[in-house]
């Protein structure tokens, strides 16, 4: 087991050598808000497949990777793999992996929109509305003219560069709002909300091109409470860890005056994420009980503008893709679709093969797009040894 390293502070946390335990001792660096479970824990029956411990798939350099040699190389620090509601695989890099929640990075997007649409479906938000119309905070921002829908979907253009290497500039503000990095003995107060705000507009029209900007959905974030009344943590608890049957109290990490960071400051056990995963599978479905809106979930998986995706910087990854509420739909023959998280984190649903996956990772790099080829590959892989 992983021991605290002694240099790790708030600058470093994210970087190796001290990821690989930071990211499952988060509440330890940074504030955090829980997400309570409720009193029963649904199980998750084990059927184990032996023939998964078998896959093997290309890797870098023309090699030919075992299942080890891939979890290895990509960093991993959890699989698990359930074959219609049955935990058919479960490996952990060591014990502390199994009972600690992970941070998620920007799986928790797909999760706060998940939430969203049971707001939806009450009739608490609607996504035809500007944003400015439930937070008009925003007035004169880059987000003044920009609707909820086209906040889901990332195709509002508001200037800002996605840059996770930045050691300077908007995207370090960012993150030092968040409460993720250390800020200025004067600007204590420098939070979340303050920095929405402050955010500006890009030329163009928004709806026309998907483009991944990580405010929009801590935004999302801001709007959910503001319309419910309620803060995010303990509706997604009432909401989804409860009626899902969850068997630990995730957390979400939240700024220096509450706000909480639903771009990518989730943290869950696996088996719990494993869980969600198959309730977005069963079209929100969960111990007899509809917790979600199935059309939602239908939504999600069909949802969305292809040309904006087409015009947008990620179309090379899913040719035939689409993004709908913080969801990506690959568009291949099974319909898949993924919860993406920087360093690595993986959401993968099949509705075809009824295989949900979970991959969590420490991966030293935000992001190494050379692995998410092969990462797609070897969950294809296991999702056929599966079924065969």
């Amino acid at each position: 087991m992983l021991q605290r390293p002694d240099t790790l502070n708030l600058a470093n946390w994210r970087l190796p050598p001290h990821n690989r335990w930071a990211f499952h001792h988060v509440r330890e660096i940074v504030p955090t808000e829980p997400i309570y479970r409720g009193a029963q824990s649904s199980a998750l029956p084990r059927a184990p497949v032996e023939a998964i411990e078998g896959v093997s798939l290309p890797g870098l350099d023309g090699e030919q990777w075992s299942l080890q040699r891939w979890l290895k190389e990509s960093s991993s620090d959890a699989l698990l793999v359930a074959h219609r509601g049955r935990l058919v695989h479960e490996w952990y890099v060591d014990e502390a992996i199994e009972m600690n929640p992970h941070i998620v990075f920007s799986v928790s997007k797909s999760i706060t929109a998940t939430l969203a649409g049971v707001l939806v479906d009450e009739g608490r938000l609607d996504p035809a509305k500007p944003v400015i119309e439930y937070i008009p905070e925003l007035d004169g921002s880059g987000y003044t003219d920009a609707t909820l829908q086209q906040l889901l979907d990332m195709v509002v253009n508001i200037d800002f560069d996605e840059d996770y290497l930045a050691t300077s500039g908007k995207f370090v503000e960012y993150r030092t709002a968040t409460a993720w990095h250390p800020c200025a003995v004067d600007a204590i107060d420098q939070n979340l909300h303050d920095f929405l705000c402050s955010v500006g507009r890009t030329e163009g029209e928004h709806g026309r091109a998907f483009r991944y900007r990580s405010p929009n959905s801590d935004l999302l974030g801001w709007i959910i409470e503001r319309a419910s009344g309620e803060r995010l943590a303990s509706l997604m608890s009432r909401q989804l860890w409860q009626p899902m049957g969850a068997e630990k109290n995730a957390y979400i990490t939240v700024d220096r005056k509450g706000a909480p960071r639903t771009a990518g400051g989730i943290c869950v056990v696996p088996r719990d994420l494993l869980r969600f995963g198959e309730l977005v599978r069963n079209r929100g479905m969960a111990n007899g009980r509809q917790v979600i809106p199935g059309w939602w979930i239908d939504d999600c998986s069909q949802g969305g503008s292809r040309e904006a995706w087409q015009r947008g910087e990620s179309s090379k990854e899913f040719p035939d893709g689409r993004y709908r509420n913080k969801w990506y739909q690959t568009g291949n023959e099974h319909q898949v679709m993924l919860a993406i998280g920087i360093h690595s984190q993986w959401i993968y649903i099949n509705p075809v093969t009824e295989v949900t996956i979970v991959k969590l990772s420490a991966q030293d790099e935000p992001l190494r797009l050379e692995l998410d080829g092969i990462n797609q590959q070897a969950f294809a892989n296991i999702s056929a040894a599966v079924t065969c």
